[in-house]
Parts: structure tokens; sequence; C-alpha cells
């Protein structure tokens, strides 16, 4: 058979064993022709004959893919089609799957396994009413050696087997709650039966291969819901089985199981008996450790995590037990925790446990709050020296590698590192949770003995790194009033040789994360605004620096004076360096707006001038640039530099001085028509800033906006004109530029209606926006406006009509806000003139033209349109209903009637009006009365 008979479609060939084995075989040999074949193959394992075929391709002999086939067709006609098969076959097709499961009991597994799976979806449909206890019966028929004519060990495997894809067909099953309950009943009453074959097969003499599948049926069954009490034999078997190396990760993983299932927190008590094996985990990890074995490190870790993070209320009751061995074994097994904490090496190069217990850390932290006063109180003692056990691990764990050992390090390993700290730090706030003070005064302590006692501070630069680190992680959890060791830590700044980048970074960082606490005491900015105005200078720290000098002058405005200056010079420098980034150079821009709010306005200019003149120069230079990709970047980052700085600069202006501030704005203001969000917010920022100061700039700003909205339209024009409009049109003199500006919108837009308006789907959105706000705001401007209103009316009728939501809802918008000045002569005739026409484009998105997602502001404009102009409406939709397969062929005359009558009764209840639409809307998709309808409605 030619491969493009089977592949052309699904009735191209019958589905024979021979026509399926090729199809199957080319699918692997073919990758053109992959798609294709798929199709093919599903149907064909859908189909009737694949009751037949299926078996064909189980012949030993056969392409293993081949097998596997026909062995997953079995499990999806009986799993999905079991309908099509009679009761009295089923006992023939449970010994013919039986039989074929011994014939593959020696591989391939691939086709075992699913051969067990078959076996366990018709136990599924066949339970209880034929076959009753299948896990019993399924014990019974393997151990019975004239039933099964396989070798004790492969008896022993297979039956595991069938025990372990059982529960797992249970939960992957498509079932009716009554049903999966029904089910669940029947299986639980095999759970003695699993345990007992467990308990036997788990012997130090059982083969390998025996114990291990024990293992995974284990784990499987625990999914399905073991009681922890009924099981502590077994699982002292696995725990017996880590001493294995053969065994070790299939036992973790079983393991990991027992103690992550919910049920288990029902059993403390058992976990307690069990608390003794746990602790020899430590002998194990400690051997581990000594060689080298990150595998066998990262199994105990599993283990441990499982057992501290899902019973970590049963430790804290363990600490508080009156019994002392009780206690003593919940303390011991923290400890382990604190073992996989600090396993040795570098995170993620030597080692991948430690990570692995943060989330612990933080659990344990979150339930010692949660406990009362008097528990608290009791636990504090008890935990306090644990959490600084914790830190003193951490404090080794943070640390950088030597730059040699570093600079080895692949990119990725170096995020993952970076993300490392980020985690230790986070680790470090809740510890900061319980020890507070105390937390503060050690690493204090740890800083000023390297400081004082070492006489080769050079080299421990990691140390020194690291307890920075950790301070700017609990900085913002530092009460404001701390005076102890926030003070006496900065005093030690200046004497730290910062002989490091990476150090040198952390510090500054660690100085911008103790902004706020800085604007409680002032004192300490003298110490640490040298260090960060440094690090301006230097292009490897600048990030840091620039971070660290916005949050400080953030949160410090009102001490800062003493440090304008300082500090302004600093970064004209910098700025005129060229050292920084396009980001740093924002920021700085930033830190200059918010340090110049101090000053008076008269002041704040004086100090501009020399700020902004090289970059207003080289702006206007830039802008008589003959255009071009680079050319672009500069003009945006210059634009965006003016626009950062307007945008933290605040201040109370008195009235004298302006004339100065428009003489800058208007040289700022560039002849080029290029990067227009750029300008757009470079305005808007100032506008924000500036407010009714901004009124003598207000002409020049319109009339930029309508020469670059004339070149190409934009969103971001768009919405600089609205706020401009709303502001200013109550100013008499603005009075006519606003009408100049809008007109000049208006017409413009319209224009691209006349062209490829799907182009323009954004800049449609926008101006309906646009239109809506002042119309809301301000009516008159738009009613008196010198342009089309009616055209405006059909543009937005064709908006209504776009795919985008967005496009959709803002058109509707503007139109319910137009409909309601129905008192208003010209929009009377207007909704005469097109009236019908917008109640069509109604109709047809209702009908389902429209996304489902815009219905209800559809509605809106049905309800406005009706409650204003109802006689219009009730002769438009008379014509309307008469037409026959609209808007939608699933409904009918009398369903267009009752939709009709309905909507014009409703003239007051906008919700009502709502339910009616997504109710008629459910109906002409064809999706009324379905679950997906309900949904839709619930999101609608």
């Amino acid at each position: 058979m030619a491969m493009a008979s089977v592949a052309s479609s699904a009735g191209g060939a019958e589905f024979t064993s021979a026509n399926v084995e090729k199809a199957v075989c080319d699918f692997y040999c073919n990758a053109c022709a992959h798609h294709d074949i798929h199709m093919w193959l599903t149907v064909a394992q859908v189909s009737q004959q694949a009751w037949t075929f299926s078996w064909d391709l189980l012949v030993p002999g056969k392409n293993v893919q081949v097998q596997f086939f026909g062995a997953s067709c079995l499990h999806v006609k009986i799993s999905k089609y079991w309908n099509e098969i009679s009761s009295d076959h089923y006992d023939a097709l449970r010994t013919r799957l039986l039989e074929k499961i011994v014939q593959f009991a020696q591989g391939p597994k691939m086709v075992l396994t699913r051969l067990c799976i078959a076996l366990s979806s018709l136990a599924l449909n066949t339970m209880p009413d034929f076959w009753k206890d299948p896990v019993h019966s399924l014990i019974n028929t393997f151990q019975q050696e004239t039933s099964i004519n396989l070798d004790s060990t492969l008896r022993c495997t297979v039956l595991l087997e069938l025990l372990t894809v059982l529960p797992e067909e249970f939960f992957s099953s498509n079932l009716a709650q009554n049903r999966r309950a029904q089910l669940r009943n029947e299986l639980t009453k095999g759970l003695a039966h699993i345990l007992l074959l467990l308990e036997n097969l788990m012997s130090p003499n059982s083969p390998a291969a025996v114990y291990d599948a024990s293992l995974k049926c284990f784990s499987s069954w625990v999914q399905f819901g073991i009681v922890l009490n009924e099981s502590e034999s077994v699982i002292l078997h696995v725990f017996a089985s880590l001493q294995n190396p053969l065994l070790f990760d299939t036992a973790v993983d079983t393991l990991v199981s027992v103690f992550s299932h919910p049920d288990t927190q029902r059993f403390p008590y058992t976990i307690h008996k069990l608390m003794p094996v746990l602790l020899q985990l430590h002998d194990i990890l400690n051997k581990a450790v000594e060689q080298y074995d990150m595998d066998t490190c990262q199994g105990v870790t599993q283990v441990v995590v499982a057992v501290a993070e899902n019973h970590t209320k049963m430790l804290i009751d363990g600490a508080l037990s009156q019994e002392e061995e009780k206690k003593m074994q919940t303390l011991r097994f923290i400890d382990l925790v604190l073992a996989c904490t600090s396993v040795p090496g570098y995170f993620p190069m030597d080692e991948l446990c430690s990570n692995m217990t943060f989330t612990f850390w933080y659990i344990l932290q979150d339930a010692l709050l949660e406990q009362d006063k008097e528990n608290f109180c009791n636990l504090l003692p008890i935990f306090q020296p644990i959490y600084l056990k914790l830190i003193e691990h951490l404090l080794i764990k943070v640390q950088f590698p030597t730059d040699q050992v570093y600079d080895d390090w692949s990119e990725d390993e170096k995020e993952q590192f970076r993300c490392y700290r980020q985690d230790i730090g986070d680790t470090m706030m809740y510890a900061y949770s319980i020890l507070r003070e105390p937390l503060l005064g050690y690493m204090y302590s740890a800083l000023s003995g390297i400081m004082n006692g070492s006489k080769e501070v050079e080299i421990r630069w990691q140390l020194m790194e690291a307890i920075l680190f950790l301070f700017s992680s609990v900085a913002e959890s530092i009460d404001l009033e701390e005076n102890l060791y926030l003070p006496s830590l900065l005093d030690l700044l200046p004497r730290i040789p910062f002989n490091n980048i990476k150090f040198l970074s952390t510090a500054l960082f660690m100085i911008g994360s103790l902004g706020e606490w800085m604007s409680c005491h002032p004192e300490s900015l003298e110490r640490v605004i040298p260090l960060v105005l440094q690090g301006l200078r230097n292009s490897e720290v600048a990030t840091a620096a620039t971070l660290a000098l916005k949050d400080i002058t953030g949160e410090n405005l009102d001490h800062i004076y003493p440090y304008l200056q300082q500090i302004l010079q600093a970064s004209q420098s910098s700025l005129q360096s060229g050292v920084l980034k396009s980001r740093e150079v924002l920021r700085l821009m930033s830190c200059i707006g918010q340090v110049l709010s101090v000053l008076p306005f008269e002041e704040i200019m004086q100090n501009l001038s020399p700020i902004l003149s090289p970059h207003l120069q080289e702006l206007q230079q830039l802008a008589s640039e003959e255009p071009s990709p680079s050319i672009r970047a500069s003009l945006i980052l210059k634009l965006n530099m003016l626009s950062w700085l307007f945008g933290a600069l605040y201040t109370e202006h008195d009235t004298e001085g302006h004339q100065e501030n428009i003489v800058l704005e208007k040289k700022q203001k560039p002849k080029y028509l290029g990067p227009k969000p750029a300008v757009c917010d470079l305005f808007k920022r100032t506008l924000q800033t500036l407010m009714d100061d901004f009124a003598p700039l207000a002409k020049d700003v319109a009339q930029l906006l309508s020469q670059m909205y004339q070149t190409v339209p934009h969103v971001s024009i768009l919405d600089l004109t609205k706020q401009l409009i709303i502001m200013f049109h109550a100013d008499s003199q603005f009075a006519p530029v606003v009408q100049v500006l809008l007109s000049s919108v208006v017409n413009k837009t319209l224009q691209l209606f006349q062209s490829d308006v799907q182009m323009y789907t954004d800049v449609v959105e926008g101006f309906m926006t646009l239109m809506s706000q002042i119309l809301k705001k301000t009516k008159n401007v738009i009613l008196n406006g010198s342009f089309n209103l009616s055209e405006v009316f059909q543009a937005a009728v064709i908006g209504m009509s776009m795919a985008e939501n967005h496009t959709v809802k803002a058109s509707c918008i503007f139109l319910a806000e137009l409909l309601a000045q129905s008192t208003v002569p010209a929009v009377q005739e207007m909704v005469l003139e097109n009236g019908q026409i917008l109640l069509d484009r109604i109709i047809r998105n209702i009908g389902g033209e429209a996304p489902r997602m815009v219905t209800e502001h559809v509605a809106d404009v049905l309800f406005i349109l009706t409650k204003h102009h109802i006689e219009h409406v009730r002769t438009w939709f008379h014509e309307i209903v008469e037409k026959e397969g609209y808007p939608s062929v699933r409904v009918t005359k009398t369903d267009k009637d009752n939709f009709t009558k309905a909507i014009l009764r409703e003239r007051s209840n906008k919700r009502k009006v709502r339910e009616l639409v997504k109710e008629f809307t459910l109906l002409c998709r064809g999706l009324l009365g379905t679950e997906y309808a309900a949904q839709m409605v619930a999101m609608m």
C-alpha cells in the first residue's frame, strides 16, 4: 500500500492490521508525513476494527512501536469505548489480556505497562458487578504457579506492575462522582491485601527488581490513600532500603510520597514513632558529605524536607512536649534540617541541597508567629538558638567564591547563584521575625570583629560582603527607632577597604535599603552620601549607586538640603563622564528632580540650567540630523531624561519665574516628529508636574501634537491630547486652540476609516476613549465642534465591528455617552439618519459577529438607544426581525419577537437588558443551556 493512500484520509485505507502496522512504521520513519499519519492513526485507534487489529499488532517479533500502538489501542477502546463490548465478552477479554501480559512479562517494558493499564481500566469498568475485589483476585492468580507460567521474580514484578497502575488509572479516568466513590470503596477493600503482599516482598532476601517494584507499588497506593498507622511496618522496610544503592532513589521517592500526603497529618503519633529511623538519616548524610556523594545528600534532604514542611505543627508540639525524649527527638530532627541547609560547597556547583530547606524555615517562623502569646513565649527560647545557628550557616552559604572560581562559572550558573542569594535574603527576613535585635547584634559583632581583629582585611571581603548582604535583606523589617547597631554599622563603613566590585555594590545596595530608616536618623546621611556619590564615578557599580541615591533622596527630602549641591555636582559630573548606562542615566535624572524639589522655584531654575543646557543642545542637534536607528535611540534617551526629571520634580510654585521655565520648555520642544511615545511622555510628565502652570506651554504643545498626529497617528498623542483638553478647556484663551487641535485629530482619524482601518485598531480605540472622556467632562467641546459629528458617529459604528475587544468596548462607551445627549438637536438628527445602521450593528454583534466578552458593552448601547429613542427603535426592530436567518440561523422569528418585546419593555433597568442580551447572544451562538455557556456568563 502506498503511504499516500494511508495518510490521505481516514477513509482512504481500510483499518486492517497490515495497514495500521505500516502506518506506525512510517510514522517513525517519515517525518514529512507525521501530521497526516498521526491523524489517520488517531481515527484508526477509535474505530470498531481496533478491537481486532490491536491483537494482531501484539504478536511477538513485531516492531516495539507497533506492539505499543496495539496495546495503546486496547487501552483506548476499553477506557473510552467500553459500551461497544457486550457483558458476555468481559471474561474472554480479561483472560486474553492476562495472557498477553504474561507473554510480555520479560518486555518490552513499555508494552507490558500499557497492557497492565488496559487491564486496570477493564477492572474499573467491571467492578464490583462482574469483577469483585480485583486486587485480591490478581494477587491470588499470580501466587498460583500453575496459573501463571513465569518464574517467581517475573510473577512478582508483573503483579506489582498491575497493582501499581491500578490506582493511577483510577485517578486518570474520567468518572462520574458517584461512580468514583463506588470504585474507591471497592479498591479500599484491597488495601489490607496490598500491605500484606508488600510486607512479604520487601525482604532483604528479595531480588532488587522485586523490592524496587514493591516500593513503586507502595508509593502508588499511598497516593490513593493508605492509612499511615496501618502501613508502619512497610514504611520501616522502605527506610531499610535506603541502605541499598540500587534502591535508594526509588526509596526516596516513596518516602517523599508518604510524608507529603495530606492524610499523614492526621497521624502525628505515628510520625513520632518513626522519628528514630528519620534521625538515622543524619548518619547517612554525614557519610555522604564525607564521600562527596551529592546524590545521596539530595535524596536525604528530599525526605527530611518532606517531613519538615508537611509536619511543622507536629514539630512545634514536640518542642513543647513535657516528654523529654520526644522533645529531644524533635530538636535533633530540626538539627538534621540545619545539617541539610549547611551541606558544604557552593550552590549550584558543589551542592543542590541547601535551597530545598528554605521553604521550611519560612513555614516554621510562620507557624511560630501564629501561636498564642503563652506558647510563643515558651517557644522563643527554644527556637531562637536554632535560628541563630541557621544564620551562621547562611552567612557561609551566601558568600561568593574567589573571583578566579566565580569567573569560571557559566552565565546560567551565576544567575542560579544570584537567585539562591536572594532566597537566602528572604530566609533572613523570616529569621529576623524570630530573632529581632539579637540578629543585628550578631551580624554587627561579626563585622566589627573582622575589622578590629584581622590584619589581612583585603582577603576577607567575601565574609564582609555576606554580612552587608544579610543586613540589606532585613533592612525593611528593622524598627525605625533602632539606634544601636545600625549607627555603629554605618560608622564602620568609612573604615572598610572596598577593594572588590561585588563588595562595593552590596554595600551600596545595603545603604539604599536603609533609606527609610535614615529618614528617622538624618545624622547618618553624612556617613553614606560620600560613598554613594563615589560610586557614581564607577561604571561597574553605577547601578547600585544610582539605586541607592534614588532610595536615599526619595526617603529623606526633609533632610537632604545640606547635601544638595554635593549631590548635584556629583550627578552632573557623572552624566558628563559618559560612564553610565541608559537606565542609570534616567535614574540619576530622577534623583536630580527629587533633590531639586526641596528648593524654592527660582533656585530650581538656576540649578536646572547648567544641568539641562548640554542635553537640550544635544537634543536640538539630534533633531536636525537625518533619521537613523542610532539617532532615534539617542533622541528617545534625551527625551526620557527630561521626562524622568520632570516626573520626579515637585514644587509648590510661586507665580514669579514662570517665564524662565517656559523658555526652557520651548528650548526642549524638538522640531522633529520622530519617537512620539517618548515626546508625549515628556510633556505628559511635565503637565502632571506643573498642572495649571503648564498653561503658557499649552498652545505650543497643542500645535506640536497636531503636527505629529497628521504625520503618523499614534495612541500616545491621543492620550496627551485628552489630558490637555480636559485640563484647559475652560481657559478662554485656550478654547480656540482646543477646537483646532480636536478638529485636526478628528479629521485625520476619519481619514483612516477611508483606508484599511483594521491596521489602526489601537488608534481607533484611543480615539474613541478620547471622545468619550471629553464628552463626559466637557460635552460642549464636542457638540459644538467644527467637525462632522455624524461621521464620527458612523466611525464608532465601524469600531463596533472590529475584532479587538478593547476597540469594540471603547466605541460602545463613546456611543452610549453620545446617545445620552438626547435633548441636543444635532444628536437627534444624527440618530434619525444613522440609528437604524447602529441598531443593525448592535444586533449583528449580539448575533455572533463580536467577541462574547464585549456583549455587556453592546447591551449598554442598546439600552441607551432604546431609552431615548424608543419610537424609532420600535420601527427599526420590526423591520429587522422580518429578515430570514438574521442575525443567526439558530434563532426563529418567535425568538426574535420575544427578544424585541422584552428589550422594548425594559427602558429603565440596564442590568435586565444586559441579562436579556446575554441570553439572546448565547441562543444565537448555539450555546444556551450548555456548561460552557454558564462559564461564559459568569465571565461576562
